[in-house]
């Protein structure tokens, strides 16, 4: 048994550390499987895309960890990469032209203030409070249709691999109410985007971000959403959403017995460069 993590992060966008030490510790956990998803560069500036000058560097260490570490774990290059309804394509293009093993398709934007600054919607509570006020008129109803609208797009125009931390915005519901989670309204978007997504083919991240941060009382989705997933049959992946070589394994083993109690039976994992459904439990995925 042995876990995997395709969603991670190290020095060239907001994570830290570099590439050895990330791959090192995943070694250490023993992890079987594990994917570098920088965050990609994008059209304005901001504190955590990878700068487009870094991207070279950043696609060649990766490639040259395949092969050094070729044996001991499977190393994967992938970016998460921001969808933006008027750029629909991107992902294609992206797998295509830098030769990504898998894309992960991730909503950390919604629209855009006055300036044209677009309005990051998981950074901090006084950007979101102030976009919120701004740009929706203090509408929480209509952000989060939005937020969902955007997702549904994405899923139907230029399909990721993998969705990323599908229904993160609830992050600012954490110290300050916004919404009610449990409110009809809420659930339909939630539910609604998640029926497209089984649709789609996508694989559903379990992202546990949110837990081990302490930003969150459950996994994105939480457990509304993976119960609807496994109604869906959707597939899903677990994945920590890594920023520090600490967190590649952040809370897998309380979520994975969730997925079980769950009725969840199968992870996603990339093994020899397949996707295939594989058995799991507390301790990690089955491989062989």
């Amino acid at each position: 048994m042995s876990w995997t993590n395709y969603h991670s992060h190290y020095k060239y966008c907001d994570g830290v550390d570099e590439i050895e030490q990330h791959i090192n510790q995943a070694i250490a956990f023993g992890l079987c499987s594990f994917g570098f998803t920088s965050h990609s560069p994008v059209h304005f500036e901001n504190k955590w895309s990878m700068d487009s000058k870094d991207l070279p560097t950043y696609l060649k260490e990766v490639d040259h960890a395949k092969t050094k570490y070729a044996g001991q774990i499977e190393i994967y290059k992938s970016l998460e990469i921001d969808y933006f309804p008027e750029k629909t394509g991107i992902f294609k293009a992206f797998r295509k032209d830098l030769k990504l093993d898998y894309t992960l398709g991730s909503i950390h934007f919604i629209d855009a203030f006055e300036d044209g600054k677009p309005w990051e919607i998981d950074g901090p509570q006084l950007v979101f409070e102030k976009g919120l006020q701004e740009i929706y008129g203090n509408d929480i109803q209509k952000v989060l249709r939005r937020y969902f609208e955007i997702t549904v797009h994405m899923l139907e125009h230029d399909c990721p691999n993998i969705l990323g931390h599908m229904d993160k915005i609830k992050m600012q519901n954490y110290n300050k109410l916004f919404f009610d989670e449990e409110a009809t309204w809420y659930k339909d978007y939630l539910s609604q985007t998640l029926e497209v997504a089984a649709r789609s083919g996508t694989i559903v991240e379990v992202n546990t971000r949110g837990l081990y941060k302490k930003r969150a009382s459950e996994t994105y989705p939480g457990k509304f959403g993976l119960q609807r997933l496994k109604e869906l049959k959707a597939p899903i992946c677990l994945n920590s959403d890594s920023h520090h070589p600490r967190e590649i394994i952040g809370e897998y083993e309380n979520t994975a017995l969730l997925l079980k109690e769950l009725g969840f039976k199968e992870l996603m994992v990339l093994k020899d460069n397949v996707w295939l459904a594989r058995p799991f439990g507390e301790k990690g995925v089955s491989w062989e």
